[in-house]
């Protein structure tokens, strides 16, 4: 007896250490909801053949009724966990994104696209390696822009942050990371990626100049009711697959004020030589050929500024989000294609609790891109024209998370 008892309580020690050990917590989230979309395209051109001068027109409309896989926030789940050492705490976060609509694999197919990283913090702040989202991002643990817009980098394309910058907003392998404690409200952040898409570029060395390589920084100040950032990146693009592209930065400053009854967003935004500006209605191909471009193969890009002017007012047990962007932009080395985008949406969510909650949005998204130039075909050249795309989206759908 005495033994089974003695046994019973080496066992209770054994479990009680077991729980106390390193715990690791499984969440996610899946995001599903249907969205009605209307695009229309036109275009307006002028030239002249051997005999007479012309005009030229287009139109082109389409309509969709589609579900919707993370319209308002990506779907995901994910594993991230901590271990005390002495003063100093491990962790890690594996995070993979999907498709609740066909259940898909995200990000290309990675297993953990979204994050997969391993982090040592203490005192002096955190350190990270492996894949994750940018600071110039509202993704992952260390993105900064959260701040900076009531809208995330989604809603499709009438209410996405990213539509109004030159970022990409991405994700990265082979990344080192840092971020400082929080000091009176001040927080810094630094990343460096060596290759930035080891997916894709499978045959480049690491942290050379033939693969394509990231680096960002952040500033945040938090005190009060009040939010301001400024963060920027800066993209060293590979010698192999864009030699003749200059390396590409972006500069971003923003930020929030409650005011109470609504808590106001803005941002501004540079940018230089980003190939990676939104393209909503596709139309930088045909606009660089208006504007004879010898290479369509070619990557090119833009530079130009844009704003972004957002809010969040708390109603009917729910929350209510306005955003409106503008993005003026032009090619780096080519004048005269130039791109102009505006996009306006609304929205609203309410939660049923802390995981379960539905929206709804609508918005409307323009963009209009000239060029001038000659395209010679046969008898026919096309001297100036512009493209315009411009779109309606409206959706709703339910969250939940675990």
């Amino acid at each position: 007896m005495k033994k089974s008892l003695i046994a019973a309580a080496l066992l209770g020690t054994f479990a009680a250490s077991a729980f106390a050990a390193p715990s690791v917590t499984l969440y996610g989230r899946i995001d599903t909801g249907l969205a009605y979309t209307h695009q229309h395209w036109s275009a307006d051109g002028a030239g002249e053949d051997s005999e007479y001068l012309y005009t030229l027109k287009y139109k082109e409309s389409e309509d969709s009724l589609s579900m919707q896989s993370g319209f308002s926030t990506g779907n995901r789940w994910g594993l991230t966990g901590t271990e005390d050492i002495g003063n100093a705490k491990v962790g890690f976060v594996l995070e993979s994104g999907f498709n609740s609509d066909d259940g898909a694999s995200g990000q290309g197919g990675r297993l953990f696209g979204r994050e997969a990283q391993v982090n040592v913090s203490g005192a002096y702040g955190t350190l990270y390696a492996g894949r994750i989202a940018s600071i110039v991002s509202d993704s992952g643990s260390i993105g900064y822009l959260g701040d900076v817009s009531a809208f995330p980098n989604a809603f499709g394309f009438v209410g996405s942050q990213a539509g109004s910058t030159g970022s990409a907003y991405g994700r990265y392998d082979n990344t080192l990371a840092y971020q400082t404690p929080v000091f009176s409200g001040l927080q810094a952040a630094v990343m460096y990626s060596f290759k930035a898409d080891s997916k894709t570029d499978t045959t480049s060395r690491e942290n050379s100049s033939f693969a394509d390589r990231y680096a960002a920084a952040g500033l945040r100040y938090k005190a009060g009711k009040a939010a301001v950032v400024l963060a920027a990146d800066y993209t060293m693009y590979s010698n192999a697959t864009n030699p003749d592209l200059d390396d590409g930065y972006s500069v971003i400053l923003g930020g929030n004020y409650d005011f109470g009854a609504a808590k106001v967003f803005a941002k501004a935004t540079y940018f230089d030589n980003q190939a990676s500006v939104t393209d909503s209605f596709e139309i930088i191909d045909a606009v660089r050929e208006i504007a004879a471009e010898d290479d369509l193969a070619v990557a090119r890009a833009f530079k130009g500024w844009g704003v972004e002017l957002g809010t969040n007012v708390p109603a009917f047990g729910g929350n209510f989000i306005a955003t409106v962007g503008y993005r003026d932009a032009k090619d780096s080395e080519n004048s005269a294609i130039k791109l102009k985008r505006w996009n306006a949406a609304v929205g609203y969510s309410y939660a049923f609790s802390k995981r379960t909650s539905i929206y709804a949005a609508a918005g409307y998204a323009q963009e209009k891109g000239t060029g001038h130039g000659v395209v010679e075909d046969l008898d026919l050249n096309i001297t100036s024209a512009s493209i315009k795309g411009s779109g309606a989206q409206a959706g709703f759908g339910l969250v939940h998370k675990f």
